[in-house]
């Protein structure tokens, strides 16, 4: 508990330098505000040893990444090593992003149950630097083949206790979307959005999840991108059979320069994080070449 402790006032500091250093020169810069990140399932899921997760921080680092995320079930074996973990990812010159985790928050009756669990990984993340929380949830139950609009309420009231609970342990909650998130109408985001604490729960966008499905993924960043804390940039193109299939940057349908435009010319800060996954939950054949391509094409188009 010492060591988060120093953690958190280590963080607060970094936030007051900050804040000087906007107050002294105006805005930080877009390096200074965008981050990008790699999801680790490319490798697949979860990483096991551990040595092998540290490998490949050493690969994303000469790749050009500055963070990675991963399934919580890679590090927790390592709950006990957290201060370790830390020097280890600080040695390596990368940033632990966040554990992603799944949810069940539409019932109520188990959220006290489930927010304990969670806010245990909340925990031992924190101290091994993660400054996010992320969680996804499945598809919510419906009725006639309409969403339950009860059950996406008691979710937003589930996010919005989790996000506190996160919160006393020094992370960001955020919410990562899938398709069935943008499917009905009124759709679970627009729930989501509205009755979830803009001052604690942020989003997870996963264009990909949504190409396809609700609205353009570059309108929809441009009026919601103060909400989102972490992108996940992917592309895709459609199949014959309406599905869609993961594609290099920039060659598939996703409109990504429109996606990134708001938080290129703002004061938006936090992470774009590449996530290729074609074979989840077993590795692709070539991780570094997908993510070699993925990080030269978001240089492109961001300028970081």
């Amino acid at each position: 508990m010492l060591y988060r402790r120093d953690f958190l006032q280590g963080s607060i500091g970094l936030a007051a330098v900050t804040l000087a250093a906007r107050n002294l020169f105006g805005t930080v810069s877009r390096a200074q505000r965008i981050h990008v990140g790699a999801q680790t399932n490319v490798w697949g899921v979860p990483i096991k040893p551990y040595e092998h997760l540290l490998e490949i921080c050493e690969s994303l680092v000469k790749l050009g990444y500055t963070g990675f995320e991963s399934n919580y079930k890679t590090l927790e074996p390592q709950a006990g090593n957290a201060a370790q973990c830390r020097k280890d990812f600080a040695a390596r010159h990368i940033q632990y992003i966040a554990p992603f985790c799944g949810v069940t928050l539409f019932n109520r009756a188990k959220h006290a149950e489930e927010i304990d669990k969670l806010t245990n990984v909340a925990g031992y993340s924190a101290e091994m630097g993660a400054t996010y929380m992320i969680v996804s949830a499945g598809r919510l139950p419906h009725s006639n083949g309409q969403l339950d609009y009860d059950a996406a309420r008691a979710m937003a009231e589930g996010l919005n206790k989790l996000a506190v609970a996160c919160k006393k342990q020094g992370l960001k909650l955020c919410y990562h979307n899938h398709v069935q998130e943008f499917e009905d109408q009124p759709s679970e985001m627009s729930i989501l959005l509205k009755e979830t604490d803009p001052k604690t729960v942020w989003f997870n966008y996963d264009v990909g999840n949504a190409y396809g499905v609700g609205p353009d993924a570059a309108d929809f960043s441009q009026e919601n991108f103060q909400r989102i804390a972490i992108y996940h940039i992917k592309d895709a193109i459609p199949t014959e059979k309406g599905r869609s299939v993961d594609v290099d940057l920039g060659v598939g349908k996703i409109n990504l320069k429109g996606v990134v435009a708001p938080v290129l010319n703002s004061n938006w800060e936090g992470w774009l994080t590449v996530e290729r996954e074609g074979h989840w939950p077993n590795p692709s054949a070539n991780p570094e070449q997908l993510l070699s391509q993925s990080r030269n094409y978001l240089k492109q188009i961001t300028g970081v």
